[in-house]
């Protein structure tokens, strides 16, 4: 029973969100709600591959990052490791 409720629950919370984004962008665009709902699959679909390529564009930034921060790490390491007054073999 608690399940119907989880799924009702979230149903009428995606039909409330849908329903406001209609609104906001007939008002806004002056386009009417079936023709705002008409273009809705193509926005979503789009607003996923922009969110796809950015995610891409942090991962990637975040690894050049780590990947710096590990060569200073190593760097700082190895200067550590070896006394100033013996002499480098």
């Amino acid at each position: 029973m608690r399940l119907w409720g989880t799924i009702i629950f979230g149903s009428v919370l995606a039909g409330t969100g849908v329903a406001y984004y209609v609104r906001e962008r007939s008002e806004s665009t002056g386009q009417g709600y079936v023709e705002v709902l008409l273009q809705l699959p193509s926005e979503a679909l789009r607003g996923y591959g922009e969110a796809r390529r950015r995610a891409r564009l942090a991962l990637d930034d975040g690894l050049r990052a780590a990947r710096s921060r590990e060569r200073q790490v190593d760097h700082a390491l190895v200067a550590a490791g070896r006394p100033s007054d013996d002499p480098i073999v």
